[in-house]
């Protein structure tokens, strides 16, 4: 049985992989700030193994789940939204019924909006000031760390592979945001002729897209797993993507690809990743005369060196 003593809080975030991971300095500094009461964190399903391991909350639940319909006009609220929580949320900031719902069955609620479009700051620094939280570099960048636990599979899958492994993630959401494929082959190449192996990894947003190397491809994997796959590789190489975030929050090493978004505002956190923006962008993608193939390579050529050692020297060693 509850304990009815027991302050619950409720904390509702609607967005995506990437946001989410920009978000969590915030998330984190509600976690201490409600320590001794009974956090939950309402997310898509597909986040809430990866926001179980960020420990920045007691529980999950879904924000799929059929019950959400509550919200937008059915008779019941959400069951997360029972007993009169406390809320912050993210979803329902601007006027409407879901924030009037939320208020209603909340004891008190506080209203966020999910970081949008350009904009003065990092996204983090903006998620993070919203809630009292530090915006310093350091301090943002050491939030977004995740802590990876054992995963068997991944550790099973990565056995299996000729070390050092390339990491690329040919994908993103938005097709503008995209290299042109034929510069991540270009890439590959050149790390096989260095001795090392590729691994692609495609998510739901690549579902039709085929392999580019005919290498090992981890596919729609679970992103807790993902994420030990990713801490486990030598180099990352990745476009503007939630991937890509999650790459930084393992803590890997490597070069994320820009075009029509700015990484002063977007870019993932830590030193280990480092942003590299075409010169022009383009609607359908990212293309080799803006962002050459020879620059990307001479970029991960410089990362390699500075977080594992000569390239020429330690690949295939």
């Amino acid at each position: 049985m509850r304990d009815e003593s027991i302050e619950r809080i409720v904390v509702v975030f609607p967005g995506a992989l990437g946001d989410f991971l920009l978000a969590l300095p915030a998330l984190r500094t509600l976690r201490k700030r409600h320590a001794t009461g009974h956090l939950v964190l309402v997310v898509n399903d597909p986040l809430r193994s990866l926001a179980a391991r960020a420990e920045v909350a007691d529980a999950t639940a879904s924000l799929s789940a059929a019950d959400t319909a509550g919200l937008f006009g059915a008779d019941r609220v959400p069951a997360w939204l029972e007993g009169r929580p406390a809320v912050y949320s993210w979803l329902g900031a601007g006027t409407g019924e879901v924030r009037a719902r939320v208020s209603a069955a909340a004891r008190g609620a506080c209203f966020f909006r999910v970081e949008r479009g350009d904009g003065t700051m990092h996204a983090a620094a903006a998620y993070a000031r919203a809630l009292g939280a530090p915006t310093g570099a350091g301090a943002l960048a050491a939030a977004c760390r995740l802590t990876l636990a054992p995963s068997t599979r991944a550790q099973t899958f990565m056995a299996d592979l000729k070390p050092p492994v390339l990491v690329i993630h040919p994908g993103a959401g938005s097709r503008a945001k995209r290299w042109d494929a034929a510069g991540f082959v270009q890439v590959g190449e050149w790390w096989r002729e260095m001795r090392g192996e590729v691994l692609e990894v495609a998510g739901p947003a690549e579902a039709e897209d085929p392999p580019l190397l005919g290498s090992p491809i981890v596919r729609d994997w679970p992103l807790a797993d993902l994420a030990t796959v990713l801490g486990r590789a030598a180099l990352y190489l990745g476009n503007d993507s939630g991937v890509s975030h999650l790459a930084a929050a393992a803590g890997a090493a490597g070069v994320v690809l820009f075009g029509p978004t700015d990484p002063r505002r977007w870019g993932p956190l830590g030193a280990r990743l480092v942003a590299l923006r075409a010169r022009t962008t383009a609607p359908d993608g990212i293309p080799l005369a803006s962002l050459p193939a020879a620059r990307v390579i001479a970029a991960c050529q410089r990362r390699f060196a500075l977080t594992r050692g000569d390239l020429d020297t330690s690949v295939g060693a």
